[in-house]
């Protein structure tokens, strides 16, 4: 079983479950409801399950599907990176299918829960507006988590290139003990700093950095190397037919 699919489906599912607890939780104090720890139990539980109903039907049916069977180039790409089919050439990635990142994935699981929610709780009628409405919503949300994800991105290569800049370039103002308190600091940080830092975003270090492309690098090494062997052994056995 794909260990990545399951991190995916717990971690989506706890992160929907607590921020459901949370929303709800804080709206009940406002309205002073009684009972407000009954409520929110319940919001979080309904909310765990239909995120885990979606983030299962979306890892292991529909994303498997569009993986095999899809002719667009997103999943001509995955197909490639999973080593199912290697004689399609692919080219580089792009910023669209950054933005586009599982769109169409997250678009059919959402229509598939929300279709399959509803039906069992308010019949067949409520099946077709339930996929739509979920189909959408999940559109939405999957699109604002990858435009996330690309800011995060951007601010981290902005970082990167900012402290390498000050390893090359060294300062020419002389340090002294005491700081000028004329001169704005330019070591606190700003406000995106801070609201990236809160959900996890930290700069990485040089040696971070240098470290995580060694083992880009060496994973490409190895799959070159397997290619290599790969057209290897086709080449012994088309001698071999020959013979």
């Amino acid at each position: 079983m794909d260990t990545s699919a399951l991190s995916t489906i717990g971690l989506g599912t706890l992160t929907i479950s607590a921020s459901s607890a949370l929303i709800t939780g804080v709206y009940t104090i406002f309205r002073k409801q009684p009972q407000s720890g009954i409520i929110v139990g319940v919001a979080a539980l309904n909310s765990g399950i239909t995120a885990a109903t979606f983030f299962t039907c979306r890892e292991y049916v529909v994303s498997p599907a569009l993986v095999h069977f899809a002719p667009w180039l997103q999943y001509a790409r995955r197909r490639r990176e999973l080593g199912i089919d290697l004689s399609t050439p692919t080219e580089p990635g792009s910023l669209l299918d950054l933005h586009t990142n599982k769109l169409l994935d997250s678009a059919l699981s959402g229509a598939i829960t929300g279709g399959m929610l509803r039906g069992i709780r308010s019949g067949r009628r409520a099946i077709l507006p339930g996929m739509v409405m979920t189909g959408v919503a999940c559109s939405f949300l999957q699109y604002g988590y990858n435009e996330l994800s690309i800011m995060r991105l951007r601010y981290i290569a902005k970082l990167n290139e900012e402290d390498r800049a000050a390893v090359t370039v060294p300062s020419s103002k002389p340090r002294t003990a005491i700081p000028d308190r004329s001169e704005p600091s330019t070591t606190s940080p700003s406000a995106v700093q801070l609201f990236l830092s809160m959900i996890g975003v930290r700069p990485l270090s040089d040696e971070e950095y240098l470290a995580k492309m060694k083992r880009t690098r060496n994973a490409y090494l190895k799959r070159i190397a397997e290619l290599e062997l790969q057209k290897e052994e086709e080449k012994v056995l088309k001698e071999l037919d020959k013979s």
